[in-house]
């Protein structure tokens, strides 16, 4: 008994001479020049160009991904800013946002040319105080090396001490005209210190009219007068003939 397994789907070879030889009949059946060509000469072009399509299709594969990722090398981050303590005398505090594709290789903040510390919420977001009026600049650099700065002024900072308008004696009292633009006068914190190291308080505090007064002392006064923001003002009273 046979036992040869027969596929009737699988398409028997054919030996080199037999293929020529069919191929030389189809065209004389057809009434077509024979075939000059041995048929492995065109087997061997057939897979030689299979090959070149393939390469060809890769590398257009890779030239697309390039001119795709061509523009990232580019990118430029953005940088969004926002003070969020607008009535704050002391310092402004201000939110940073670096929007961008790529990530943030690093973020650095200036205020006049000095260097200030930042305090980093997440990989695209910080924060930072400043203490004094001047330009800030922000600068962040993304990972392609690209970088933005972004410019903002700081204003409205009280970085200055109470103003003395005058000062004048009456009745034995010593009566001080004082003014704070931007944060006001701290009159709680009003204070005295005579030579020999008590304290002297002010005999009147006149909030309306900006008027501290003293009963003229019989030694040197040092007084302080300070501002909401921590900045004072020093005043040296003394006895009078």
């Amino acid at each position: 008994m046979d036992n040869t397994n027969t596929n009737p789907d699988r398409i028997p070879e054919l030996d080199s001479e037999t293929a020529n030889q069919l191929l030389n009949n189809i065209f004389a059946e057809c009434e077509v020049v024979p075939n000059a060509i041995p048929l492995e000469t065109l087997e061997s072009w057939g897979n030689y160009k299979k090959t070149e399509f393939r390469l060809g299709r890769v590398i257009s594969y890779v030239v697309l991904v390039i001119l795709v990722l061509l523009p990232l090398l580019f990118f430029r981050p953005t940088i969004i800013a926002q003070r969020t303590n607008v009535d704050s005398t002391d310092n402004a505090v201000y939110e940073i946002q670096v929007k961008t594709l790529l990530p943030v290789d690093g973020v650095s903040a200036t205020i006049d040319g000095t260097p200030v510390s930042l305090e980093k919420v997440d990989s695209k977001n910080y924060m930072v105080a400043i203490p004094q009026n001047g330009t800030l600049l922000i600068k962040a650099t993304a990972m392609n090396g690209q970088y933005s700065v972004k410019k903002y002024e700081v204003t409205h900072l009280d970085m200055d001490k109470p103003e003395l308008i005058r000062s004048y004696t009456e009745n034995g009292y010593i009566y001080i005209v004082v003014r704070d633009t931007y944060s006001g006068i701290d009159y709680e914190g009003i204070s005295g210190t005579a030579s020999d190291g008590n304290t002297v308080e002010p005999a009147v505090v006149d909030k309306e009219n900006e008027t501290i007064t003293f009963k003229i002392p019989s030694q040197p006064v040092n007084i302080m007068i300070p501002d909401n923001s921590g900045n004072t003002l020093e005043i040296l009273i003394s006895p009078t003939e």
